[in-house]
């Protein structure tokens, strides 16, 4: 399965080992983001202009994507992972939260299932979501 984890870029690190459980477990993981430096943009390009591009980058992938991940136990400061989960709501995209989600989130009730951590997750997708030839 396509996969295309969200959650704060301040969460990186580990969400990358998040990444790379779900590769393990034979699954194509979509974000990109997880792979980049913040502060990396080419030389002469204005600020709004990159990040004007790096946002279309992140709503291919999620387009891409069969599932969407969105991790919620850090707040986000620029509320973008939130954008990025009601973009993938409108692609009609298979949606996991994992996590805690803030009080009065009404969106994320329409997620397609809910786990309070990612080892809740991983036992569901080991059930749920295997990979032939991956255990």
């Amino acid at each position: 399965m396509r996969i295309y984890t969200a959650a704060t870029f301040s969460e990186q690190v580990r969400i990358r080992s998040k990444k790379e459980q779900l590769i393990q477990m034979g699954h194509t993981i979509t974000s990109t983001w997880l792979e980049e430096s913040l502060y990396v943009r080419p030389d002469g390009m204005p600020e709004e202009v990159f990040e004007h591009k790096m946002a279309i980058k992140d709503l291919q992938e999620i387009a891409m994507a069969d599932c969407f991940i969105v991790d919620v136990d850090n707040p986000s400061k620029t509320a973008g992972k939130m954008v990025e989960t009601g973009f993938a709501l409108a692609r009609h995209k298979l949606i996991y939260v994992v996590g805690v989600p803030p009080a009065h989130s009404i969106f994320l009730s329409l997620a397609d299932k809910h786990f309070n951590s990612w080892d809740e997750l991983f036992d569901f997708f080991k059930d749920n979501h295997k990979v032939s030839g991956h255990e």
